[in-house]
């Protein structure tokens, strides 16, 4: 990722919850997507953790895209969202998992927020029928730089 913007408080946060979400995820294809709040800007990116090492194969653009969407949703009175879906396994179905920007710092949704998300049409408010074989998981928690100081 490039170095971030030493004059930039938000976007030095949001490469640290990127980093730190990675982290809290584990092994496994996720693939991001993060809403400013306005509607304005949303961003994904597809990231693979492999190993105990936790080596990342991503897109050193698409990450840094990532970051920078969040920050503006960091510093919005609009908030945002990030949603992570995490490719199914031979062992585990594909799950989705949420979290709002609230605070400046990413707050997990429950697994209904999540499941309401997802099966609700986004333009008529009308539901949908859930995905097949996805589980709609809660967000994890994410610990923010005040907390670990």
């Amino acid at each position: 990722m490039p170095t971030t913007n030493h004059q930039d408080p938000a976007l030095r946060r949001a490469t640290t919850a990127v980093a730190r979400l990675l982290a809290v995820l584990g092994t496994g294809q996720q693939h991001l997507v993060c809403s400013d709040g306005k509607g304005v800007a949303i961003t994904t990116v597809d990231v693979v953790l492999c190993g105990e090492e936790m080596t990342l194969h991503h897109t050193a653009a698409d990450t840094w895209a990532l970051a920078k969407v969040l920050s503006r949703a960091f510093t919005s009175a609009a908030g945002g969202g990030l949603v992570v879906r995490t490719s199914a396994t031979q062992d585990t179905a594909e799950r989705v998992r949420g979290w709002r920007v609230q605070a400046g710092w990413l707050t997990p949704l429950t697994a209904a927020q999540v499941f309401s998300a997802y099966c609700t049409d986004a333009v008529t408010g009308d539901p949908l029928s859930p995905e097949r074989g996805v589980e709609y998981c809660p967000g994890l928690t994410v610990p923010s730089p005040e907390e670990l100081s």
